[in-house]
C-alpha cells in the first residue's frame, strides 16, 4: 500500500510539473491606456460577450473582482454609474505573419487579419441587453464596419514591450478582447455612439486587450484559464 501511494504521489507531481513546464511565459498587451476620472461612484453594469472560437473563455469572475474593490454590480444599466461592455473577438494560435502585437495595434473595433471585422460583428449584438440605448450602439457598430476595415498596423511600431515569440521555440495562444467603459455621469446618462477608428465621445473609454500564452506545444485547455485570468484582471484593473 505504501509503495502504491508513493507511486501515485510521484505521478501527480510529474504531471503537474510537466504541465507547468509547457508554459514558457504569459503576456498582456493593450492598444492604449485608459484613465477613468476620479469618482466615489461604485455601481457597475457588466455585459460580457464572446464571438471567438473558444467559448470557454469568459470574464465570469469580473464581478467578483470588482466586488472586492468595493463596487456593486447592478442588473440595470440606467442604475449604474459605469457601463462595461466586453467582447472577446479572437482566441486561437497566432500566426507568424500576424503576431498578437499587430492584432492589438489596430485598436478597439478594428479587424484582425483577413477577417471581415469579426470584432465589430460581435459588437453589433453586444449592447442589446443594455436596452434601447444599447441597441443604438450595436446599430452604429454595424454601420461602421466599412469605415473601420483596414485599420491595422499604424500603431504596430509602438509596442516595444514583450518580444515576439520565436517560431522555432514557442507556440503562441492568444485571446483578444475589446473593452468599452462608459461613465454615465459624464454622458448625461446616455450611451453615445462612436465610429471605429475615431476618438470616442467624452465619458467613453475604449481599448483592445490581448492575453497570450507562450507554450512549447499547443494546449488550448491549459491556456484557457491563463488568458481568462489575465483579461479579467486587466478589465478590473481600470477601476
Amino acid at each position: 500500500m505504501a509503495g502504491g501511494s508513493l507511486r501515485g504521489f510521484l505521478a501527480i507531481i510529474l504531471l503537474t510539473f510537466g504541465c507547468s513546464a509547457n508554459v514558457r511565459d504569459t503576456d498582456l498587451l493593450a492598444s492604449n491606456s485608459l484613465m477613468l476620472a476620479p469618482s466615489t461612484a461604485r455601481t457597475v453594469f457588466l455585459q460580457n460577450r464572446n464571438s471567438s472560437d473558444n467559448q470557454d473563455v469568459s470574464l465570469h469572475d469580473l464581478g467578483a473582482r470588482l466586488g472586492a474593490k468595493g463596487y456593486q454590480v447592478v442588473p440595470d444599466p440606467q442604475a449604474a454609474a459605469y457601463v462595461v461592455l466586453t467582447n472577446i473577438v479572437y482566441c486561437n494560435q497566432t500566426k507568424i505573419e500576424l503576431p498578437v502585437e499587430d492584432m492589438v495595434a489596430g485598436g478597439y473595433g478594428s479587424g484582425i487579419g483577413s477577417s471581415i471585422m469579426s470584432g465589430l460583428h460581435g459588437l453589433t449584438g453586444m449592447a442589446s441587453m443594455a436596452g434601447p440605448q444599447g441597441a443604438l450602439v450595436g446599430g452604429a457598430a454595424s454601420l461602421g464596419l466599412n469605415a473601420a476595415e483596414g485599420i491595422g498596423n499604424a500603431m504596430g511600431s509602438v509596442f516595444g514591450g514583450p518580444s515576439r515569440p520565436n517560431a522555432n521555440e514557442n507556440i503562441n495562444y492568444a485571446c483578444i478582447a475589446d473593452l468599452q467603459i462608459t461613465d454615465l455621469r459624464a454622458t448625461g446618462g446616455s450611451l453615445p455612439v462612436s465610429q471605429p477608428g475615431t476618438p470616442p465621445p467624452s465619458g467613453v473609454y475604449q481599448t483592445r486587450l490581448a492575453a497570450n500564452v507562450h507554450q512549447k506545444k499547443l494546449d488550448e485547455q491549459e491556456a484557457t484559464p491563463l488568458v481568462q485570468q489575465r483579461l479579467s484582471a486587466a478589465v478590473a484593473g481600470h477601476f
